[in-house]
């Protein structure tokens, strides 16, 4: 059997052109997709419960943020989508939200002082729009 042995300075040359490509590609998309999970999260303490269960699909709720103004939970912000809304508007929202999808769920983001009439509210709010199915964000306790 006789082999080609490679003659010295032949096209021993790779084309980096694809594997920059591809490095620019995926800097891209982690920059897109780390930008896309802070744009969810607006910053609230929320409370610890000892029996918390991890929702099985959580994935299309809409989801309402109340927040705290101090430690006293007296004044709250209530925010969806990233805005400020009141109360009042929650109730035409979701309608019109179960309007486009019948199936629609809430999860609710609650700072742990904000008191418990605001969250009544929302939930009043939510149950006269239509929607009674919300779950609650919590922190499991470590016990």
């Amino acid at each position: 059997m006789k082999f080609k042995i490679p003659i010295e300075g032949g096209d021993d040359e790779i084309n980096m052109a694809p594997m920059i490509d591809m490095v620019f590609l995926l800097l891209i998309f982690f920059m897109v997709a780390s930008h896309l999970t802070k744009l969810d999260r607006t910053p609230v303490e929320l409370p610890v419960a000892s029996k918390s269960t991890i929702p099985e699909n959580a994935r299309g709720r809409q989801m309402i943020t109340i927040r705290s103004q101090d430690q006293t939970g007296e004044k709250v912000d209530i925010l969806m989508n990233l805005k400020e809304v009141s109360v009042e508007s929650i109730t035409p929202y979701i309608e019109n939200l179960l309007a486009e999808n019948s199936d629609a769920k809430v999860y609710l983001r609650a700072d742990r002082y904000a008191k418990h009439k605001h969250v009544k509210e929302v939930m009043a709010a939510c149950a006269k729009g239509g929607v009674v199915n919300v779950i609650f964000a919590t922190f499991e306790s470590g016990n």
